[in-house]
């Protein structure tokens, strides 16, 4: 069993890599319409309880997110949404990543492949931003722009999910998500303990 203070200090770490993760993550077409919180959805903590709740609560935690929404500043951009999700024993489960724009290959691939780039995913290597960057490219570009268009791509240790979808009113709606593998390089998902979870039957 983990120790209180193990738990404490993989929350302490999950949480500062999405801190550092949100400041790095350069989009300046929008601006994100809340601050980093540093207690987790679906918790909301009022000031007075916020020490006790972050030394005796957090090590417990079954499953929780930190969601991000930005306003645009843009007229091309119409939404963005990233979504950073933890499970049981404080393992990161997925980086859900949404941006509604006008159809710009070049411009979405390049923000989803920063986004994806300055996350510090367990396996993430350098020079997997280049072939990432190019599968985005393509999977934006794929005509007709009116279909669906869904893909799944491995790099590193990184599984990559794709999707895109059009608005009705000639934009897309481009949602990625990231989760990390084992290093048996069977694509298997990873338990708290880097232990290969099985797939479900």
């Amino acid at each position: 069993m983990t120790a209180k203070p193990d738990l404490r200090a993989k929350f302490v770490a999950n949480r500062e890599q999405v801190r550092s993760w949100l400041a790095a993550w350069e989009i300046p077409e929008i601006v994100w319409t809340d601050e980093f919180n540093e207690i987790p959805a679906p918790w909301v903590v009022v000031e007075r309880d916020r020490n006790g709740w972050l030394k005796d609560r957090a090590p417990a935690l079954d499953a929780y997110h930190w969601m991000f929404v930005g306003r645009p500043l843009t007229p091309g951009v119409r939404k963005v949404q990233a979504l950073w999700r933890f499970a049981a024993g404080h393992r990161f489960e997925k980086l859900e990543l949404t941006i509604t724009s006008v159809c710009d290959p070049g411009y979405l691939a390049e923000k989803l492949t920063l986004a994806v780039h300055h996350a510090g995913l367990k396996g993430w290597r350098q020079d997997d931003a280049q072939p990432l960057y190019q599968w985005l490219v393509e999977g934006v570009n794929t005509r007709p722009l009116n279909d669906a268009v869904r893909g799944n791509e491995r790099l590193g240790f990184v599984l990559l999910s794709f999707t895109r979808f059009p608005t009705g009113d000639g934009d897309v709606i481009v949602s990625l998500t990231a989760a990390e593998t084992d290093r048996a390089l069977d694509g298997s998902l990873l338990d708290e303990n880097g232990v290969s979870i099985p797939p479900a039957p």
